[in-house]
């Protein structure tokens, strides 16, 4: 059984508590990302672009873990492939959200979703950042069947 099929969809209102908790220095790691992002500013023009990317988000948890860790679950669909998100967003001492590890599955969903948010945004915070039209290209072609 798929992680996110373990529970219901939630009824949720508005964002994640944690987006207007971020810190200045937060750092955002994601499989989607082919390096680590830092900087408030940054993080959250990254957000602004990739949330519209999914048809819709039904969220099947969102909570504290301890006294530090917020995790949130949720199931989408990004150009008509399912797609699911696990976030995990630790907390510093003062209360603000200074690291988020996002991660989307399964890899052929997670790939669409860098290649698309590259296309969108890389010129504008670098061609390292996501997966390029020609890096896709070349793992279409690894990933073919052979006959």
């Amino acid at each position: 059984m798929r992680f996110n099929d373990t529970a219901p969809a939630l009824t949720t209102d508005g964002p994640p508590p944690w987006l207007d908790q971020l810190s200045d220095d937060v750092t955002v790691e994601a499989t989607v990302l082919k390096r680590p992002v830092d900087g408030k500013a940054t993080v959250l023009a990254l957000l602004r672009h990739a949330i519209p990317l999914y048809e819709f988000q039904h969220f099947t948890y969102r909570g504290d873990i301890g006294s530090n860790l917020f995790l949130e679950s949720y199931r989408a669909q990004v150009r008509g492939v399912p797609i699911e998100c696990s976030v995990l967003v630790h907390f510093n001492t003062a209360g603000q959200a200074d690291s988020l590890l996002i991660n989307h599955r399964p890899l052929g969903a997670a790939l669409l979703f860098s290649r698309l948010m590259g296309q969108q945004v890389g010129d504008r915070y670098g061609e390292d950042l996501f997966l390029g039209d020609a890096q896709a290209v070349a793992l279409d072609a690894v990933a073919a069947p052979r006959s």
